[in-house]
């Protein structure tokens, strides 16, 4: 299959070129921020160039005419960008010089994931990964900090050097003072309930074949000041409380829901590094943390580097979240975001030029 599309794919590569950057994701719900940031950078700055979004579907008995205009608008283009794993993208031999950038779509990596789950429940199995060139043909990949950059090396075996200081587009959003006071308070219109007492935040990481404890964590802001928002795992199965006064996140993007966050809780995700922009305290509530280092892993010493309190149960976790305060975020932010912040971790104070940077990147002429 693989050798075939290469074939057909050196046919279309026959074709002239056109002024057109390619957006490929596998996010089949919404275009996430970073593509819709980069589109606006795109329109900016070079209105001639078309600017083509695919949503990549796995395959699938339906998807052969699928790949064939995949790989037509891939062997026509001038550029690529990604968010994930995109397999023509990966296997297929394209043109020489064509730049490909990976635009990943988390600013870091606190759980293990890409090459460094191949062979484990949760990841590919090597072979396959192997003949599927997981991850290969970029020429470039964005990150935010040192830290990342340091994962993203190891989790995607590339070369350090082809990992650049850009930050991604979402840093831009989260900065923009204006739009941030204009998406709270669109959530604040669609719930008014907000606008009093503590917000807190729920963005668990998913688990193979287990459930999640939101009903545990619900159980416990019962009869509470606090506003509970689940932002559900979008793999995940697990039945959503259904008691009235539980709010479920899922008609606003988590980068919306930031604007109106007091605290969050999390276990191993990397919205740690969204919150830090926001000077948002995050509470890791880690109760399976011996399995799921055993499981899954870490690429980085977590409790070392986790910038908030870990507690073990629903329990700590709410009465943490109760009366927590600010966090000072700047050290951590000097290692690992350090590529959008100030030297010393301090926010700038101007705003970002992420979505820019990858744009010329990309060199479009």
């Amino acid at each position: 299959m693989v050798l075939g599309a290469r074939a057909v794919y050196a046919l279309l590569k026959l074709l002239p070129t056109r002024r057109k950057v390619v957006l490929m994701t596998r996010d089949l719900r919404q275009i996430r921020v970073d593509f819709a940031l980069l589109k606006d950078s795109i329109r900016r700055n070079h209105p001639d160039y078309e600017i083509k979004v695919i949503r990549h579907r796995k395959l699938s008995a339906g998807y052969l005419l699928a790949a064939l205009r995949e790989m037509y608008h891939l062997a026509t283009c001038r550029a690529i960008l990604v968010d994930g794993y995109i397999i023509p993208v990966s296997v297929l031999n394209h043109r020489k010089g064509l730049p490909v950038g990976q635009i990943w779509h988390a600013l870091g990596g606190f759980k293990n994931f890409a090459y460094l789950v191949a062979g484990t429940p949760e990841g590919p199995d090597p072979a396959v990964a192997k003949v599927m060139r997981m991850h290969a043909n970029y020429t470039f990949m964005c990150a935010a900090g040192t830290v990342p950059a340091e994962v993203f090396a190891k989790a995607f075996q590339i070369e350090p050097d082809s990992i650049r200081p850009l930050g991604m587009a979402r840093v831009d959003y989260l900065l923009d003072e204006t739009g941030n006071a204009k998406r709270r308070e669109r959530i604040l219109k669609r719930y008014p309930q907000l606008a009093e007492g503590r917000t807190v935040l729920y963005t668990p990481t998913s688990r193979l074949n287990r459930s999640l404890p939101y009903q545990q964590l619900a159980d416990q802001f019962r009869h509470t000041d606090a506003n509970l928002v689940i932002i559900p795992h979008p793999v995940d199965k697990t039945p959503l409380p259904d008691d009235g006064e539980t709010l479920i996140g899922s008609e606003f993007g988590i980068m919306d829901w930031l604007s109106v966050a007091d605290v969050i809780i999390s276990d191993y995700s990397a919205v740690v590094y969204e919150a830090a922009l926001r000077d948002i305290p995050t509470i890791f509530w880690a109760y399976d943390l011996e399995e799921f280092g055993q499981t899954r892993g870490f690429p980085l010493d977590y409790e070392a580097e986790s910038p908030g309190p870990i507690v073990s149960t629903a329990e700590e976790a709410v009465s943490t979240a109760l009366s927590l305060g600010s966090l000072d975020y700047t050290a951590w932010r000097a290692r690992h975001l350090d590529y959008v912040t100030g030297p010393s971790g301090e926010l700038p104070t101007e705003p970002g030029r992420c979505s820019d940077r990858i744009v010329e990147a990309l060199k479009l002429s």
